[in-house]
């Protein structure tokens, strides 16, 4: 039986069905010429995820249900996402006919919580440790051979080829800035702290367009501001910590489900820490945790981190390790005609 493009709501499981080349009748949701795919080819891509569960008979939830529930993969068009399992697990059924024939449970759900929530704890100990007890030997928190080893996933890893343009902003006057001015601080010196850099370090901190880079510096009504445009000299890779593969079939045709339950959410918190603006009132130790991960960052070999705008929703920056692979080479400048502000009641 064949099921669809349609049938999941998956990225993953979606491309690796529009790469085939097979169109039809959907014969799970009825959707016509559309992208096919047998589905018992897709068992691979699901079993471990299934092996998570067992039955239980304190569970009102069928394996369908739970599936549907703890990870949304089966898209809700599907009008019997059973029939569909059991399509998929056709040549296995044998083996997992308990399974299938039986109320389902989670089997480690509580244990993984726990251990995710336990890194979200260890992050703010980390905080804590590096700021005012251990600066440059962290003795009681995170454990870098564990975050190494899930840094250097491929799912973590984005390749930018040479020649492709970035865009960084300074405020100005009407006149705007050269070239030469437009790269990160020239000594060390003039590098003061950010969120990835150490005060006295220069990275260079770049966004994917115009319109980020603008809300980055953060131009008052009427401002003035000089937006560079830069290239890369060469290929480079960044660590993605803005949308890593966070798919769970994704990690669970690579065995590692358990894995991306724990760490997604970690990896989610240390994005957002990155993502902060720089306020006026921070002080230099509020940077020292993300400077230390982005330091190990680069100590991985990447070329550099990139991570989501907290400041523009479309839009993200890069932190350039190495500013000299990519170089100014055109600057406009722009009067900020309007800022929009959004609000929120906090008390």
């Amino acid at each position: 039986m064949n099921c669809c493009v349609n049938c999941f709501t998956s990225s993953y499981l979606i491309s690796i069905i529009n790469g085939d080349d097979r169109t039809g009748t959907c014969d799970f949701c009825s959707t016509e010429n559309t992208s096919i795919y047998s589905a018992r080819e897709l068992s691979d891509f699901f079993r471990n995820i299934l092996s998570l569960y067992v039955p239980d008979e304190n569970s009102v939830l069928q394996i369908s249900e739970s599936l549907r529930e703890d990870f949304n993969i089966i898209s809700e068009i599907v009008t019997s996402p059973t029939n569909l399992l059991k399509a998929i697990f056709e040549d296995e059924m044998d083996d997992l006919r308990e399974l299938f024939e039986n109320n389902v449970s989670f089997q480690n759900k509580s244990l993984l919580e726990v251990e995710s929530h336990n890194l979200h704890n260890i992050w703010n100990d980390f905080k804590k440790e590096i700021k005012f007890e251990n600066r440059y030997h962290i003795q009681n928190t995170i454990d870098l051979k564990k975050l190494k080893t899930y840094f250097l996933h491929e799912s973590f890893y984005k390749k930018i080829k040479k020649g492709r343009i970035f865009f960084r902003c300074r405020v100005s006057d009407k006149n705007g800035f050269s070239y030469e001015k437009m790269g990160n601080p020239p000594t060390p010196e003039l590098a003061s702290a950010g969120r990835a850099n150490p005060k006295g370090i220069s990275y260079l901190y770049i966004a994917d367009s115009p319109e980020t880079s603008m809300y980055e510096t953060r131009a008052s009504l009427f401002d003035y501001v000089t937006v560079g445009e830069f290239k890369l000299k060469e290929d480079i890779k960044v660590l993605n910590l803005r949308n890593p593969k966070d798919d769970p079939m994704y990690w669970s045709e690579f065995e590692e489900i358990e894995n991306y339950l724990i760490y997604i959410p970690f990896i989610q918190t240390l994005q957002k820490e990155l993502s902060l603006p720089i306020r006026k009132r921070d002080k230099i130790l509020d940077y020292i945790p993300t400077q230390y991960i982005s330091e190990f960052i680069k100590s991985l070999g990447f070329d550099g981190v990139e991570y989501q705008s907290s400041l523009n929703s479309d839009g993200y920056n890069i932190a350039i390790f190495n500013p000299r692979k990519l170089e100014c080479f055109k600057t406009n400048v722009y009067e900020i005609k309007d800022i929009k502000l959004t609000h929120g009641k906090i008390k």
